[in-house]
């Protein structure tokens, strides 16, 4: 209950402009409470994003599994399946997107290291690996990094936009993902041997 209380001031206040007796006002409970589970700000925020984390970790297996059950027909498709998904995730969870984005300056100095994109990288890489030749391979893992590097931020940016600027916006990375991720097969194309 406190998380998603510290999820809920977040959308009003900010990632940095959280603080603990707003958590403990809002939650109906002491600060000494508040401070029993969470020694200070930093425990907090993080204890939130590792709860962020675990989620999208696991979403990301989850559509791993699907796709190795059922692959769909093209890179493209099987990309888009992979990442519509966590569009979802992020509008529902807008939260986790103000304070990753908040992070480098909320945790600096702390030793907090959030790698949930790292893991959906290397989930989308081992989406699209049955798609790419061996000419392209070495490129994945890099270009999927990439990727979600670029679609996490664009999701953010997207936030400060309205809606019918943000539909368009979303629709612009779909096709940069789809361009970018359609030069891992127009490689394999080039080197193939004739």
């Amino acid at each position: 209950m406190l998380l998603d209380v510290a999820a809920d001031l977040i959308l009003l206040h900010g990632a940095e402009g959280l603080r603990m007796d707003m958590v403990a006002r809002q939650a109906a409970t002491s600060p000494g409470s508040l401070y029993q589970f969470f020694p200070n700000r930093a425990a907090l925020l993080t204890a939130l994003m590792d709860r962020y984390a675990e989620e999208i970790v696991d979403l990301a297996s989850a559509i791993v599994r699907q796709q190795r059950e059922a692959p769909p027909p093209s890179m493209i498709e099987a990309a888009r399946a992979f990442l519509q998904p966590f569009l979802d995730f992020y509008a529902r969870n807008r939260a986790y997107v103000i304070l990753s984005e908040a992070s480098d300056r909320i945790f600096a100095g702390h030793g907090h290291h959030f790698s949930e994109d790292a893991s959906v990288a290397e989930a989308m890489a081992e989406v699209l690996r049955p798609y790419v030749g061996d000419g392209t391979q070495a490129r994945l893992d890099p270009v999927c990094r990439m990727l979600v590097v670029v679609a996490h931020a664009a999701i953010a940016a997207s936030y400060d936009l309205g809606e019918e600027d943000r539909t368009l916006w979303l629709l612009e990375l779909e096709r940069l993902l789809q361009s970018y991720i359609s030069t891992l097969q127009d490689a394999d194309a080039s080197t193939a041997p004739l």
